[in-house]
C-alpha cells in the first residue's frame, strides 16, 4: 500500500469516527477504538489500521493522537469557512 493511500485510509477512518461522534479527544479516541472493534468502517480492524498509520497501543498512541487532532482541526477549519 502506498504512503498515499495509508494517510487517505487513515484521514477517511478519522473522518468517519469523527463525523459518527464529534467530540474530543480522549473520547474520540474511544470512538475510534468501538469503531475499529467492530469492523464498522470498510470491515477494518485494528490490524489493517495499524497498517495504515493509526496505532490504538500505548506506543503508537501518540502518533495516533497527534493524526486524529490535525483531521479533527481540519474538519473544524473547513465547517467554519
Amino acid at each position: 500500500m502506498s504512503e498515499e493511500r495509508i494517510a487517505d485510509l487513515a484521514i477517511e477512518f478519522i473522518t468517519f469516527c469523527f463525523k459518527r461522534r464529534s467530540v474530543e479527544w480522549p473520547q474520540l479516541y474511544d470512538e475510534m477504538c468501538l469503531v475499529a472493534g467492530n469492523r464498522l468502517y470498510k470491515g477494518l480492524g485494528y490490524e489493517e489500521l495499524r497498517e495504515a498509520g493509526l496505532d490504538f497501543t500505548l506506543v503508537g498512541l501518540g502518533q495516533t493522537s497527534r493524526i486524529a487532532n490535525a483531521v479533527t482541526r481540519e474538519m473544524r477549519r473547513a465547517a467554519v469557512a
